[in-house]
């Protein structure tokens, strides 16, 4: 069975140029209130997804991210089944990021 790897936000804050970012929600949610990190590719899940994994490095690390963690973690999956074998979810997806962006301007 297929573990699903999990990064957090911290990991990802971290660690963001070691990975290809790929956000699978719809076109119009990244310009919604939860927005989009910087830098990530749009690859909405069905076909612009698959069509991404057909054409992908399979020795790349990729994270996948949604709204909350669910389709992005299905991603994985998906992505697993195409031989893409370093793939992570984030954690909480951007309701994450932006909790811990909100946290961190109020310790300021």
């Amino acid at each position: 069975m297929f573990q699903i790897l999990e990064i957090t936000v911290d990991e990802l804050k971290t660690h963001k140029k070691e990975y290809t970012l790929v956000d699978v929600r719809e076109s119009h949610e990244l310009t919604g209130p939860e927005g989009q990190i910087e830098g990530v590719i749009l690859a909405t899940l069905g076909t612009p997804l698959t069509h991404f994994l057909d054409s992908t490095d399979p020795d790349e690390k990729y994270i996948f991210i949604c709204r909350s963690g669910k389709r992005s973690a299905y991603a994985c999956e998906l992505a697993h089944a195409y031989g893409i074998l370093k793939t992570y979810n984030l954690k909480g997806g951007m309701l994450a990021w932006n909790g811990k962006a909100n946290l961190e301007k109020k310790n300021l």
